[in-house]
């Protein structure tokens, strides 16, 4: 495609990250959503009579940036990305309960990622201070260390009254009146404008940053390659919620993109709890790839993998029994640390130790085992002996040194 697969993600990822951002912002007045949710027909709403008089086109649109008094409802929707003969799909669905005035919503979504090549289902739910990434009603938590300073900043900025650097008022420029029509049985006041790409972009970075986040690298890259965008909003006439929204835009190379969110079932208590089987570590597959992706970036580099392995405790168990430990500390990138798996797996099979491989940023959970190390780069090998003594290789070892290196360990 004219713009590259990357940047079409960065931009699904500045979506759902300014549909967060703006539930965050809510929060602190005391209600909102977190966006993010699901697939509804996006079956054209009639042009019906005028809209109500007592609304300008720009006022109507200010209603629809303006979530202060929706307090639960359900999501739904649909993202299309394509170019000739590749596309790029979301369909996601969700609901959101908030909660008390400064927490995070209660928020489920639930959906399926395809493109001309494959598909998957993907799945997040938050109680508030606990969060899953789910497959169904299996659930892998998402760490404390990640989930607690984003509950504890919305927390935080309600308690301040800080707000973020979100602008929607500055991100559309001609509005114009397109009449009315009914949404799923809702009379609406139907708007249209056009979007200024580049002023959605610099918000977005400036949210990322202010939340340390590192969501949109090159904002100018992703604006820049947006020709042109129009946004079309339904408005309820009489409680003037928006209940859809429909962004199109057209990219350099024939690219375009499609966006349809609707809004129901508003202010009906939804019931959001924690799925019925929680596993311990992290999802596989593609919902993993995206697990551990998230939280790569808002930890700064660390992957859920990393934060929830089960090897040290396994360490810790077999130095209590006396047993030798080898441990790899590794960057799963690295050519010499892809080059040590196989010479694991000939050490595992030739000695007696407990053999383990973990991702160098999970080196702090292992506490005192390895502390006195200083385990920095990769590959690193550590072994320790049956007293419970480490010692540290570091750098591509061969299988046959690294099994003396073991058999030498008393």
């Amino acid at each position: 495609m004219a713009i590259s697969r990357p940047v079409l993600l960065a931009l699904l990822g500045a979506i759902l990250f300014g549909a967060t951002a703006l539930a965050v912002q809510n929060a602190r007045t005391g209600s909102d959503s977190d966006a993010t949710p699901a697939a509804v027909q996006t079956d054209p709403a009639p042009t019906g009579t005028q809209p109500s008089a007592n609304s300008t086109p720009q006022q109507t649109l200010d209603q629809a940036f303006d979530l202060g008094s929706v307090q639960s409802g359900k999501f739904a929707l649909r993202l299309r990305l394509a170019q000739r003969n590749e596309f790029f799909r979301v369909s996601l669905a969700g609901a959101f309960q908030k909660g008390a005035q400064g927490d995070l919503p209660d928020f489920e979504i639930h959906g399926r990622l395809a493109d001309e090549k494959q598909a998957a289902t993907v799945g997040f739910r938050s109680t508030g201070d606990k969060a899953y990434f789910t497959r169904g009603e299996t659930g892998w938590r998402v760490p404390p260390e990640i989930w607690g300073p984003v509950s504890d900043g919305v927390a935080k900025r309600s308690a301040t009254g800080g707000v973020l650097p979100i602008h929607p008022a500055t991100w559309v420029g001609k509005v114009e009146s397109k009449g009315t029509a009914t949404v799923d049985g809702v009379q609406t006041d139907h708007v249209s404008a056009t979007v200024d790409p580049k002023a959605i972009a610099k918000d977005l970075a400036q949210v990322a940053k202010a939340n340390g986040i590192d969501a949109l690298r090159n904002p100018g890259k992703v604006s820049g390659a947006v020709k042109r965008a129009q946004l079309d909003v339904w408005v309820g006439a009489d409680d003037h919620i928006v209940r859809r929204a429909v962004a199109v835009a057209g990219f350099a190379g024939s690219a375009r993109m499609a966006l349809d969110l609707r809004l129901t079932d508003v202010n009906k208590p939804q019931q959001i709890e924690a799925p019925e089987h929680v596993r311990a570590g992290a999802p596989g597959g593609f919902l993993g790839a995206i697990a551990n992706g998230l939280v790569r970036g808002a930890s700064g580099g660390t992957s859920l993998d990393a934060y929830t392995s089960p090897n040290p405790g396994r360490a810790a168990r077999a130095v209590r029994k006396h047993k030798k430990v080898v441990i790899l500390f590794r960057n799963p990138r690295g050519l010499d640390d892809k080059a040590m798996s196989p010479v694991l797996r000939d050490v595992n099979r030739r000695t007696q130790a407990l053999v383990l491989s973990d991702d160098v940023a999970a080196v702090d959970r292992y506490g005192k085992l390895v502390e006195d190390l200083g385990v920095s780069q990769t590959p690193s090998i550590v072994i320790i002996d049956r007293k419970g003594n480490a010692r540290l290789i570091e750098g591509y070892v061969d299988s046959n040194t690294l099994t003396q290196a073991v058999s030498d360990a008393r």
